[in-house]
């Protein structure tokens, strides 16, 4: 259950990740208490390890006997959690560390990012009683964690969808958070998530290390304020990235992002060229935006990596399609044309109003064996394409919303027709791990069609333009040229 225990490493997050109990400062029976919402998804989403919740006066809070401080627990939990007031919280953190706790995290605000004299003190407190315990922690000023190998989510939103195998590192709690909702709509699960916060103790170098070792992590993502130990950076990101990718997203390199990360995690931000030089020299992959983080890593960490640049597009309409060859020959893929034995085979296949170059488009056929497997078969086999970009998933969705308009006028075999697609898309998941290719689809309906859930649960992304699948797929040319350099070295 609680893995990671027994690696040999002195990474502080590994207990931190991993605990069998936690104390609970800052909940009580009122969700407008600022720390119920946060111990309710300890509770409810499926940790099965022990939870003490401290309260000086309530005897039970959300059902769980509460102590009424840190001496009357009945053990020693491995983890401290803290949302109280920044001055009760050395006082806490004292009783805990006395009680034998060696591991916590500290949401509680108010320190060295809103660059006040009291900040500083009330931090520096913080470090000093930590070193003076041997206690290492998270925060302050931040929003948790998360391990979906052993359902906890210790942040303030509820993690609703499967475990997956990208880590998530930010200094950013909002995007540990808040985000939770957008990666299940895009069918992204998480392996862990950490917020770091101010980083007065583990920083960003410690949970890349983490991440590096972790088995559950196939893709690293990281939200960047501000790197502190450049060198130590530069020095692991070279030894995990022969591994596995590393994508990072820098903010602050502007005046103005410099100025509002510093009120934010009390970060100092370095110049967008100096950042630049320091990835390029990690073989750090940089993304310029927050859905292009994660939709490379949703494809880094899911899809084989193509062996070169040459794409196949497989569609069943001629904008998208057109969109993603365009996207390509900006993104260093090449879209190329089929050999006249290839074109004869796909021809023989498709409709003849259907085109059978490169880009294949069957123009509105709605035939799921012909799209979702035939066609695929045929093109993914060719030696010369290294990879696949697929528009057309049309579930039974639109068809219950044709049925529906319909009324008594016109049968429309919805559950036949079902059956139909499922097998087709049962098909169609299993050519990347067959055919050791990579596909990435798009679509512009979500989780609401069946169809795209069952692609994305079976571990084809599905992303919501023809431009945002393109640049996934780049991410993971761009990959495999940095471990093809790596594993001539």
């Amino acid at each position: 259950l609680f893995i990671g225990l027994t690696m040999k490493s002195n990474n502080p997050l590994h207990i931190l990740m991993n605990p069998r109990s936690i104390v609970f400062l800052g909940a009580s029976n009122s969700i407008m208490t600022i720390g119920t919402p946060f111990l309710l998804n300890i509770i409810r989403g499926g940790y099965r390890g022990k939870v003490f919740p401290v309260h000086p006066r309530e005897k039970t809070i959300l059902g769980l006997p509460a102590y009424p401080n840190i001496a009357s627990l009945p053990e020693t939990p491995d983890l401290a959690f803290f949302v109280i007031s920044k001055k009760m919280v050395p006082k806490v953190f004292k009783s805990c560390a006395e009680k034998g706790v060696k591991r916590a995290v500290v949401v509680t605000a108010g320190y060295e990012e809103i660059d006040s004299e009291e900040g500083a003190r009330l931090q520096n407190e913080l470090d000093r009683l930590a070193e003076k315990y041997g206690i290492r922690y998270l925060g302050p000023n931040c929003m948790g964690i998360i391990n979906t190998g052993i359902s906890l989510n210790t942040t303030w939103f509820p993690y609703k969808h499967s475990p997956g195998t990208v880590g998530f590192v930010s200094q950013s709690g909002s995007y540990v958070t808040q985000t939770l909702p957008y990666f299940a709509r895009a069918g992204l699960g998480l392996s862990k998530a950490i917020s770091v916060g101010n980083q007065a103790d583990i920083d960003m170098i410690d949970c890349l290390e983490y991440l590096g070792q972790d088995s559950g992590t196939t893709a690293i993502a990281m939200y960047i304020e501000d790197i502190r130990r450049p060198r130590a950076f530069l020095e692991l990101a070279r030894k995990i990235t022969p591994k596995k990718p590393i994508v990072a997203l820098y903010v602050g390199g502007t005046e103005a992002g410099s100025r509002a990360s510093t009120s934010h995690t009390a970060a100092m931000s370095g110049s967008e060229d100096l950042y630049n030089g320091l990835f390029r020299q990690a073989s750090v992959l940089r993304a310029k935006s927050f859905p292009e983080l994660f939709d490379s890593c949703l494809a880094l960490s899911s899809q084989p990596l193509p062996k070169g640049n040459k794409m196949a597009i497989l569609t069943n309409s001629g904008g998208p399609a057109i969109t993603m060859a365009d996207a390509c020959n900006r993104y260093d893929l090449e879209v190329p044309l089929f050999d006249r034995v290839a074109r004869q085979n796909i021809k023989a296949i498709i409709p003849k109003t259907a085109s059978p170059n490169n880009p294949v488009d069957v123009t509105l056929n709605y035939d799921p064996l012909l799209i979702f497997a035939k066609l695929p078969d045929v093109i993914l086999d060719l030696p010369y394409v290294d990879g696949m970009l697929f528009y057309g998933i049309f579930g039974p969705v639109h068809l219950r919303d044709k049925k529906e308009l319909a009324g008594d006028i016109l049968d429309i075999p919805i559950d036949m027709i079902s059956r139909a697609m499922e097998k087709a898309c049962r098909k169609f998941i299993q050519f990347p791990e067959r055919l050791q290719k990579p596909i990435l689809c798009c679509s512009f309906n979500g989780r609401e069609d069946e169809s795209v859930a069952m692609i994305q649960d079976g571990g084809i992304p599905v992303y919501p333009s023809p431009e945002r699948a393109v640049q996934a797929m780049a991410s993971l040319h761009k990959y495999a040229r940095i471990k093809s350099v790596y594993s001539k070295n």
